[in-house]
């Protein structure tokens, strides 16, 4: 399977693919979250309550009703209430700077990979130009041997060249598909 696309086409993909980073985004979320609850508790506590009752042995019974507001608000908490916004925050700093590491590494491993993927193609195409050019320097020497102007020395120095050029095709197309594979 050959991935193709822009490279930050790849990237989204990436980040879209990576069950770590859905790990790391909920942190960052829970750690939100926990911010707005620590902030919350600043605020005063609102209690409403109602009540009706009947009372009494005849009718009509005698009826009663109530209605009650309480607001309690915590003057000192002896900077508890300040300390765990301090900790909250640190929290989604903590979760922030986790998930942008996270997303650098993933850009950093997706660069490697297109540049090794680049790279080993470009040494495919130089090895297939040079197993070319030794392929006609061999033919070139043993026309020449036939006609006397070479030595048997120089036949088989331009088999060996053509030999380790081919080898090295074959390492070549190897390091491709491994460059492909990540």
């Amino acid at each position: 399977m050959q991935v193709a696309g822009t490279p930050a086409e790849l990237m989204a993909a990436a980040m879209q693919h990576q069950p770590g980073l859905l790990v790391l985004r909920t942190r960052e979320q829970i750690a939100s979250v926990a911010i707005d609850q620590v902030i919350a508790d600043l605020y005063p506590a609102l209690r409403l309550s109602a009540a009706y009752s009947l009372y009494g042995n005849v009718f009509p019974l005698a009826w009663n009703w109530s209605a009650t507001v309480q607001s309690t608000l915590d003057i000192f908490t002896g900077s508890r209430k300040t300390a765990a916004i301090d900790v909250a925050v640190a929290d989604l700093r903590s979760a922030r700077a986790a998930l942008a590491g996270r997303e650098q590494q993933i850009y950093l491993d997706l660069t490697r990979a297109l540049s090794a993927r680049a790279t080993a193609t470009h040494r495919l195409e130089l090895t297939e130009l040079i197993v070319r050019h030794a392929t006609e320097t061999l033919d070139l020497v043993k026309e020449r041997y036939k006609q006397g102007k070479a030595s048997s020395v120089e036949v088989t120095d331009a088999q060996a060249s053509r030999t380790q050029a081919m080898a090295d095709r074959v390492n070549a197309r190897f390091d491709q598909q491994s460059a492909i594979a990540t």
